[in-house]
């Protein structure tokens, strides 16, 4: 966290105006910087594409349950045979002991097994089910580096804000003292003035804090320590969403969220397992070829000899009883299809409350900012006209401080209306499953430097 320091060291000496200098250099780090290093190093998109890699395999273990196996089995026998009583007067005793050698080879054909019919049909809508888990994986990383990219810029303008806030405080105080030691100003305005300072610095020690945990958020996706951050520009285009019908979204959200496309297929998975299960219960049929060759170098009757057999047969099995165990698993995949109906049901209702929150999120964000941008003007306004008063002892230094406070207040809330604006723009498409690289890109030619 050297950046960190440093970057506190930068406000409490050559101030805040220093530091934009800095981040708005040509060597800032930038949104698009930050999401490619991540695609990189974030543990959590590399884990879903393992994963992703992994589920490719079921398909072709579907298969290799209707494809011929074949083995190959070897035995090296020793054996040693006594004649404990016979009735044969020839042999009434004796003893051998002799070498026997036997392989087999067996090729097995599967030709009606209905459980693995239908895993093959299950696993195709696995595979589906990882492909919607790696977009949404894809489209979730772009929004965790959004969101923590405007999380840090935030937390830096609040930091910049209350730097200019603890400077007007303290220049108030310093008038403050100066006035009372003249005999010219009253005690309260210095007691007002020195909780001001107090309040704001403890106001600073917090917004310290959130910036570096900010930081640490980058991090944590992209495994470098992020430098200074290209910060956003003053003016940005501010647009509605397109179309504006609030339904259109919702409909578009509710048919093509990644997360509810991969908890459909998880639906139909847990649905396919039903049948796969009770399948148990279902005769099997194969066809095997095997090939057996049996050396032995001699017997308890004397002479050894050589057997080659090969068998072709058809191997017809009927379950009829297996302890319950068919029944019982086939109960558990039947709650199972059920749970994961009723978690759908959740991320349908989820994805709904949130493409709608995410849509208006943009709608108010263009609203605020708007608003906000009038009441800094006036907010400064009547900070000019406090100001003036004051020095004319027709104020008290309370009601500049408080102007001041309402001035940077104001300043914050409209910062913080912009990255709203962003965000809700970013998780809006990605709640439609449409957000881009492209969408990324629009915001990065928005940041400075």
């Amino acid at each position: 966290m050297a950046y960190s320091r440093k970057l506190a060291r930068a406000f409490r000496g050559a101030g805040f105006c220093c530091l934009l200098g800095l981040s708005a250099s040509s060597n800032a780090e930038n949104l698009l910087d930050l999401y490619q290093a991540a695609l990189n190093n974030d543990p959590g998109l590399r884990a879903a594409q393992f994963d992703h890699q992994a589920s490719q395999e079921v398909v072709t273990q579907a298969w290799a349950g209707y494809r011929p196996t074949a083995t190959f089995d070897y035995d090296d026998v020793s054996t040693t045979q006594d004649i404990v009583s016979s009735d044969n007067t020839v042999f009434q005793t004796g003893s051998t002991t002799f070498p026997s050698t036997t392989w087999t080879i067996t090729v097995t054909q599967p030709i009606f097994r209905y459980a693995n019919y239908l895993r093959i049909g299950q696993s195709k809508a696995e595979l589906k089910q990882a492909d919607a888990e790696l977009i949404n994986a894809q489209q979730e990383l772009m929004v965790r580096v959004s969101e923590a990219y405007m999380e840090a810029l935030a937390s830096r303008d609040e930091l910049g804000f209350l730097q200019a806030e603890l400077n007007a405080a303290r220049k108030q105080l310093e008038q403050a003292v100066g006035r009372e030691d003249a005999a010219i100003g009253r005690k309260v305005d210095r007691y007002d003035a020195e909780a001001r300072v107090a309040s704001v610095e403890a106001d600073y020690a917090d917004a310290e804090i959130a910036f570096n945990d900010a930081l640490e958020a980058l991090y944590e996706m992209t495994g470098n320590e992020p430098g200074p951050l290209a910060p956003l520009q003053e003016e940005i285009d501010l647009v509605l969403p397109v179309p504006t019908d609030e339904k259109h979204w919702l409909q578009s959200a509710a048919k093509n969220n990644p997360q509810l496309v991969a908890q459909r297929q998880a639906v139909d998975v847990a649905r396919r397992e039903i049948s796969r299960q009770n399948a148990g219960h279902y005769p099997t049929l194969d066809a095997v070829w095997r090939n057996t060759n049996q050396e032995t170098q001699g017997t308890l009757f004397g002479g050894g000899s050589e057997v080659e057999t090969k068998e072709l047969l058809l191997r017809f099995n009927l379950p009829i009883y297996s302890g319950g165990s068919v029944s019982s698993r086939t109960r558990e995949a039947e709650a199972r299809y059920y749970s994961a109906e009723e978690e759908l049901t959740r991320i349908l209702r989820e994805s709904r409350r949130q493409s709608r929150e995410a849509y208006w999120g943009v709608v108010n964000a263009v609203k605020r900012v708007k608003a906000l941008t009038k009441g800094v003007a006036a907010q400064e306004a009547t900070l000019e006209l406090r100001r003036a008063a004051y020095e004319s002892r027709i104020e008290t230094a309370i009601s500049v401080l408080d102007a001041e406070r309402d001035l940077y207040s104001a300043k914050r809330d409209l910062s913080r209306a912009k990255y709203d604006y962003l965000l809700n723009g970013i998780r809006l498409k990605a709640l439609v499953g449409v957000l881009t690289e492209d969408d990324l890109n629009l915001i990065n030619n928005w940041l400075e430097g």
